[in-house]
């Protein structure tokens, strides 16, 4: 019943495309803290919670020191929903959106792009955060991991080419982008001329 509510609000405010307000916010957090204390081997409350506090980091200035305090709160919610389902595509993109955000590049954040990209290969919004985080920290990223934000950036464009060349522009990379053969059954691919 808690998390249902939650839900609820979370759906609210997001079909009106606004952020919450601070009360909102808090009552959702705590209705999911709530359903947590009652189920804690629950994997989805865990994320549920962290997708709020990385919502809330991705709302502010990066260089905002509370957007560092809701992102490492995030990342901790994240990190347990991943011990507790391994398999989730999504914690681990928003492992790897909160890590880049930081941003740290580390091992931890190589792990979840990979992990993400590959249990998550057609899901949009996993493919859109391995995009956002593995661009915003491309220079730091090893061969293996930078192989595997190639393969989701060219699924990511036959469905998502606006959005993947967005960040592709945002992050000065359109180079990465332009060098998929992919991209040019995309009606955007003159970007790349």
């Amino acid at each position: 019943m808690r998390a249902f509510e939650a839900r609820s609000l979370v759906a609210g405010w997001e079909a009106s495309r606004r952020a919450p307000s601070a009360p909102e916010w808090a009552r959702a957090r705590e209705s999911l803290r709530e359903a947590r204390a009652l189920d804690p081997a629950h994997p989805a409350y865990a994320e549920e919670i962290g997708g709020l506090y990385g919502t809330r980091a991705l709302r502010l200035p990066p260089a905002d020191s509370i957007a560092a305090d809701y992102a490492r709160q995030a990342l901790q919610y994240h990190r347990e929903a991943v011990r507790l389902r391994p398999s989730a595509s999504y914690s681990w993109a928003n492992i790897a959106l909160m890590k880049a955000r930081l941003p740290e590049a580390d091992a931890e954040l190589e792990t979840a792009l990979r992990n993400a990209a590959l249990l998550g290969p057609w899901e949009p919004e996993v493919q859109i955060a391995v995009a956002e985080a593995g661009l915003s920290l491309w220079d730091r990223l090893s061969p293996p991991t930078r192989t595997a934000v190639r393969g989701t950036l060219a699924r990511a464009v036959q469905w998502q080419d606006a959005k993947v060349f967005a960040l592709a522009r945002k992050t000065g990379l359109l180079g990465v982008l332009c060098g998929l053969p992919e991209v040019a059954r995309s009606p955007l691919a003159t970007a790349c001329i």
